[in-house]
């Protein structure tokens, strides 16, 4: 329990970034329909649960937003935003993950109306994008590996993580999506 010393006027949120790259290494972005982020260009995402793992955030995040089924892949990094909502200070950690598609395929929602493949400058440069979702960008397009070596390694880590989530013998897994 937090002492009244330690406790501060405003909220934490804890979300994910599922940063998919496609063909001729562009990202999926969407166009936000909800706060903080409505209308801006966004990577797909959303709040933790109590009751999941950061991993099951991303797949059902990646499904819920793109119609996509993803497997995380890598670890991007963690950001923090701040902003605020009727006056109360928001502290916004974004977990990013890279994504590998397995299946699905893309539809619109009411927090994703509209979608775009963009390149890592075109999101960079790009007014519309928020500079915390710009960092992720960079900082995923400051660890991409070769060509061929990234093609291999998204196989294999698609593969490893199929692998690891049918394994009955490994601890706390099941046979259903839970990353």
């Amino acid at each position: 329990m937090m002492s009244e010393k330690d406790a501060v006027k405003g909220k934490i949120l804890v979300s994910v970034a599922v940063v998919i790259e496609g063909e001729e290494n562009k990202i999926l972005l969407m166009r936000e329909g909800d706060l903080p982020y409505h209308k801006y260009w966004v990577i797909p995402g959303g709040y933790v649960n109590p009751d999941e793992t950061v991993k099951q955030t991303l797949v059902r995040e990646g499904r819920e937003e793109t119609g996509l089924e993803i497997l995380p892949a890598k670890f991007v990094g963690i950001y923090d935003d701040f902003f605020s909502e009727n006056d109360e200070p928001i502290h916004h950690i974004i977990i990013a993950y890279e994504a590998i598609v397995i299946g699905g395929r893309i539809i619109i929602t009411k927090e994703a109306t509209e979608y775009a493949w963009m390149d890592s400058e075109e999101v960079l440069n790009s007014p519309q994008v928020p500079d915390i979702f710009k960092r992720i960008i960079d900082d995923f397009k400051k660890q991409k590996p070769t060509k061929r070596a990234s093609r291999l390694k998204k196989f294999l880590t698609a593969h490893l993580a199929l692998t690891k989530q049918f394994d009955p013998r490994e601890e706390g897994t099941k046979n259903e999506s839970r990353i």
